[in-house]
């Protein structure tokens, strides 16, 4: 019995915190491809509500790259990227990458408190749960890069500070213009 406890404690903490993983390009909904007219690629498209008014649109940043960072207020590892990706926002942003937070709960407050929690100053945008189903997360927190036609160049499923150095490596291989790997 122990060890059918510790297996499946193991799997629910890697489903919130795995390793680098490549997921398939996520698959849009007809309603949403319809939405999309204007974006690049309409299956990694999203419109969702600021959590500071308005709307967040992924065709406001036609041909530039994104980094969309999935979360939740109250996870412990979406807590500890929050930092992280703030960090990417505040260096890179300057040469040209966007970073846009989706917070999966579907209130402002939610997205509100996790940025007064943890200093975050992106744009971000809530009710996201289903967006973030699109684009076939298991959890959060979850990282993608998406290239300047809004195509996925690289994505990270979890936060851990050991990765850390290989968003760095792919923002910056992205903004060379470097083909992924």
């Amino acid at each position: 019995m122990k060890i059918i406890f510790l297996t499946l404690s193991a799997s629910l903490l890697l489903a919130a915190c795995g390793k680098k993983e490549t997921a398939p390009a996520p698959a849009a909904a007809p309603a949403q491809q319809q939405a999309a007219a204007g974006a690049e690629n309409s299956r990694t498209y999203f419109s969702l509500p600021g959590a500071s008014g308005g709307k967040v649109d992924l065709a406001s940043y036609s041909g530039k790259p994104v980094m969309v960072f999935f979360f939740s207020e109250t996870c412990p590892y979406c807590r500890q990227a929050g930092p992280f990706v703030e960090k990417i926002y505040s260096k890179y942003g300057p040469k040209g990458l966007n970073v846009v937070g989706i917070c999966v709960e579907d209130s402002a407050e939610a997205a509100l408190g996790f940025a007064k929690a943890t200093g975050v100053t992106f744009p971000l945008a809530y009710g996201g749960a289903r967006t973030s189903a699109l684009y076939r997360t298991r959890g959060v927190p979850y990282i993608f890069l998406l290239d300047r036609n809004h195509d996925v160049y690289d994505v990270w499923e979890g936060y851990d500070q050991e990765a850390d150095q290989s968003v760095i490596s792919g923002v910056e291989n992205l903004l060379a213009g470097k083909k992924r790997s």
